[in-house]
């Protein structure tokens, strides 16, 4: 009696463990498949890569071409939905890349794409109890590349999930996840291109 109730409990906390874990969208494709993707040291959510010797001070221009999203995506968003995420990616990445603070006379080209969204389920989200296993939790992907010129080699990439996190405005709303991760994907990537 007491070994299976003990079974029991491990089954349980192991199954909670599981649940409570982040999601991390695969690789959808947006970026070539001859770029080694590394996971990023300490964030099982994000993946990178950057050409070596790579600076973003030899690129004295940005370009960000229009943002696109994945025909894979959650097809029972509404048009403007898909337009509302994919305008805040794109002024995300601008604004962020802007002024490449470069002095060189290259220019980089930057690419991105939302991957993957999945919607939270607010009505799952309001009660404490009901967080528990994350079940009202969406999420949000993207990848984005940068080639050296139009047609140029690829020289940075990064792709990241962002979760819905339990402490925050965003899980009450579907798209509330997408949102944040759309805002802040910019400003990621061009803290990642200057490290």
């Amino acid at each position: 009696m007491l070994h299976t109730a003990l079974r029991v409990s491990l089954v349980s906390t192991a199954l909670c463990l599981a649940a409570c874990g982040g999601t991390t969208a695969g690789r959808a494709g947006f970026i070539p498949r001859n770029v080694p993707m590394m996971e990023a040291k300490g964030d099982d959510h994000t993946s990178q890569f950057k050409a070596k010797g790579f600076k973003l001070s030899d690129f004295g221009k940005v370009e960000v071409e229009p943002v696109s999203v994945a025909s894979q995506v959650d097809l029972e968003l509404k048009p403007e939905e898909f337009e509302d995420l994919r305008t805040r990616f794109q002024k995300s990445l601008q604004g962020a890349l802007e002024q490449a603070g470069g002095k060189g006379d290259r220019t980089l080209v930057v690419r991105g794409q939302i991957t993957a969204i999945k919607p939270n389920k607010p009505m799952l989200n309001v009660a404490p109890q009901t967080q528990l296993l994350k079940r009202g939790y969406g999420y949000a992907a993207c990848e984005i590349f940068a080639t050296d010129g139009n047609g140029g080699k690829v020289v940075a990439a990064w792709m990241n999930t962002m979760d819905t996190q339990r402490f925050g405005g965003e899980k009450l709303s579907e798209l509330g996840t997408a949102r944040k991760a759309c805002e802040e994907w910019g400003p990621a990537f061009r803290k990642f291109l200057a490290e």
